[in-house]
């Protein structure tokens, strides 16, 4: 019973350092401080990528027809304005050049 006993013992002691991680070293880790490591927030493990993450869309423009329709009919409007002529002809002209420049601005931003 006591040879049984002490070569259970002695082989225990044998594979404990074989199994426990603690005495080997992992090369694969960086050593010190790293920019992953100073990232705050939620991260993924696993990237997931497929055909449809690999598409980009053109960005969603708002309102970009009505921006475009101030553009047209200031433009007409300053046209319209430099044929009237006179004081009536500039006021149309200085509001449609107006009202294109805010078309544009919108178009712009």
């Amino acid at each position: 019973m006591r040879f049984l006993a002490i070569s259970s013992f002695a082989l225990a002691v044998l594979a404990l350092p074989v199994t426990s991680g603690a005495q080997q070293l992992n090369q694969d880790l960086p050593k010190g401080p790293t920019l992953k490591a100073a990232a705050v927030g939620f991260r993924s493990n696993v990237a997931k990528v497929d055909a449809s993450t690999k598409i980009t869309a053109a960005p969603l423009r708002r309102h970009e027809g009505q921006d475009v329709a101030l553009m047209v009919v200031g433009v007409g409007a300053m046209i319209v304005g430099a044929l009237v002529g006179d004081t009536a002809g500039t006021i149309i002209l200085i509001g449609g050049a107006g009202m294109a420049l805010y078309g544009l601005y919108h178009y712009l931003e």
